[in-house]
């Protein structure tokens, strides 16, 4: 069995290649992640639980979609590969090969090919996680002097993550081949059937339906974790129509072939009869650029929506005419300043302490802790309004309470009147909940005040003061007498427009984010190049009947534009409930899409599926006229 998978291997030497790059690449993102999760342990434990905290939500949020993301590539990929080889097993069921013999030969095959790929890309994915130290740094997560944990601990788990998911994806696509007759799959393998078993159907339907519910989950999951929910649903749709691809891309198809004038051009007309006779094959290809399409806009969208929503909710809660922004060396009594300048009626001090909640508690794991900056305000301020919906913020006067918005209320589970355990300096704090505020993606997740922080040994340092002019003041005056106590001085609008403005951690997002697009662009590369080179024996007998090398590019050309196009509009529709959701929950108003990044992702997908096919062709009608 062990010579029949290496031979099996070493004859198709050219596809393995192709999934083992994508297996390697898959690897080094995995790799990558579990990088800054355990570095974000490993400082932690060292005592920074700050920036500890900030990279293991960075990676943990990263990890749930790259997971998602890494089982689709690595199953298309996979399965397409196998596909390919129908004729082959239906060959060796011929000569009386069992279907367990069958299913253990692809078993061996897939595994030795991801025992010798996934390694190598887990240990580059290892060291080039290094490279993101320099963006953590100017993103203000980690200390300066900040290196990632290099341990052999993430290696180890991509390795099994991609054995996990390929290996039982090599089993299933064997499955069908051994199973079926051997004269039947012979005649299968010339001619695609686009129907699929009940099970998938039926998985396919549970898929669309938990899709949808899940985009307007937002509507009553608040914040943060609503519109995490709300992102899934675009994935939930990409799988579904995986799933029931063949049938849903052979409709699109056909509904395409229907359009076909009867006196079009030869290529154009053979490019339609293919795709309509090869949905099976193709949904391979359309599903991984759907998910490019539905990935990159999903993410930039969330965080177009996020920044948006919590600009419309600090706009509403600063009620102040101006804010103040002290410099580094600013005195520590500046408030007091601020006040004493003439013109001004109040100065509410804002300050910011590092703080940890404690989310959840395990009976074998212990408390989960999740560090947050706690913003100290003073009670009897009228110039932020958070929209209290439950209790009063003037009760923040008194120690050891603490307000908390929905969405906090919701996670952690302590509404008015319950507590909230805290962390603040080296004591553990339970807080009293005096007051619930709507408007937390603006104003923050927990708000305490002056006597809280400072009973538990933690300065105070004023880092924004709100100010209210008098009705008579005059605006430039204040602002030029403020800035003369070394401070910057600016209406709400100008306040906004610096407190909003993406920093270092927009590069983080956006790294990640092209490191999770060059996981699914590899494979969709891997998936239309192995697509065209297995199409060299139907060219070749194209070529014998008349068709020119140059209809044969054009044909080929056609395809690759109709593929593309039908990932797009996949893309796009799958996208479509779950940017709807997000919007719904996050902001006051219709729903935004980040159209730059949508209309160059879009426009990619399709060019993409032109070059690579274009390339894989033309070697491949060489070899088909060749042979011819």
């Amino acid at each position: 069995m062990w010579q029949l998978a290496s031979s099996g291997v070493r004859a198709h030497r050219g596809a393995f290649a192709g999934t083992a790059v994508v297996l390697a690449v898959a690897s080094a993102v995995l790799a990558v992640t579990g990088v800054l999760f355990e570095s974000g342990l490993r400082t932690q434990a060292a005592g920074d639980t700050a920036s500890g905290g900030l990279l293991v939500a960075l990676a943990s949020s990263y990890s749930g979609t790259l997971l998602v993301v890494v089982v689709m590539v690595v199953a298309a990929t996979v399965s397409l590969a196998l596909r390919s080889r129908r004729r082959e097993f239906a060959l060796l069921r011929a000569v009386g090969a069992t279907p367990a013999q069958v299913r253990r030969a692809v078993t061996l095959e897939v595994g030795v090919v991801s025992l010798v790929a996934a390694p190598v890309g887990a240990v580059a994915g290892l060291f080039g996680a290094r490279l993101l130290d320099p963006m953590l740094v100017r993103a203000g997560m980690v200390e300066p002097d900040f290196a990632s944990s290099l341990s052999p601990l993430p290696v180890l788990i991509a390795v099994l993550l991609i054995m996990v998911t390929a290996v039982p994806v090599g089993r299933l696509g064997a499955r069908e081949a051994a199973r079926t007759a051997p004269t039947a799959a012979l005649q299968q393998s010339a001619v695609e059937d686009r129907q699929v078993g009940t099970g998938r159907k039926v998985t396919a339907l549970v898929l669309t339906l938990g899709g949808l519910a899940a985009a307007f989950s937002s509507l009553w999951v608040p914040g943060l974790m609503g519109s995490a929910t709300a992102s899934l649903s675009a994935f939930l749709l990409i799988g579904a129509a995986a799933l029931a691809g063949p049938v849903l891309v052979g409709w699109i198809f056909d509904r395409l072939a229907r359009m076909q004038p009867a006196t079009g051009r030869p290529a154009t007309m053979l490019a339609v009869r293919n795709v309509r006779g090869f949905s099976r094959r193709l949904t391979t290809v359309v599903v991984p650029l759907a998910l490019v399409v539905a990935a990159a806009t999903i993410q930039t969208s969330v965080n177009h929506a996020i920044t948006t929503g919590a600009e419309q909710e600090l706009r509403a809660a600063i009620t102040a005419d101006l804010v103040v922004t002290p410099a580094d060396d600013a005195s520590e009594d500046l408030p007091a300043q601020v006040a004493a300048v003439p013109g001004v009626a109040s100065a509410a001090p804002l300050a910011t302490v590092p703080a940890q909640v404690r989310t959840e508690v395990d009976e074998d794991f212990g408390a989960t802790w999740e560090a947050t900056a706690l913003r100290v305000v003073p009670g009897d301020t009228a110039a932020l309004d958070p929209d209290v919906v439950e209790g009063s913020l003037a009760d923040l006067d008194a120690p050891n309470t603490v307000a908390v918005s929905t969405d906090t209320a919701f996670t952690t589970g302590a509404g008015l009147g319950e507590t909230l355990t805290l962390r603040l300096g080296d004591d553990e704090v339970d807080a009293t909940v005096v007051a619930v505020f709507s408007r937390g993606l603006g104003v923050g997740g927990a708000v305490t005040g002056p006597a809280t922080a400072e009973a538990h040994g933690l300065p105070v340092v004023a880092d924004t003061v709100l100010v209210d002019l008098t009705a008579e003041a005059d605006v430039q005056a204040a602002e030029a007498a403020i800035s003369a106590l070394g401070a910057t001085a600016t209406d709400v609008d100008g306040y906004l427009a610096s407190a909003t403005t993406a920093g270092g951690e927009n590069d983080i997002s956006v790294t990640l984010l092209l490191m999770l697009l060059g996981v699914v662009a590899v494979g969709a590369a891997s998936t239309l190049a192995m697509t065209t080179m297995a199409r060299r024996e139907e060219l070749a007998l194209l070529h014998r009947t008349g068709t020119t090398r140059r209809q044969l590019m054009a044909m080929t050309t056609v395809e690759a534009a109709i593929t593309g196009v039908t990932a797009w509009v996949l893309g796009t529709v799958a996208v479509v409930p779950a940017v709807v959701g997000v919007s719904a929950g996050l902001l006051n108003g219709p729903p935004v899409v980040d159209v730059p990044s949508y209309a160059v992702v879009s426009a990619a997908v399709v060019v993409f599926a032109l070059v690579a096919t274009a390339l894989a062709a033309r070697r491949t009608t060489q070899l088909a006229t060749a042979v011819a």
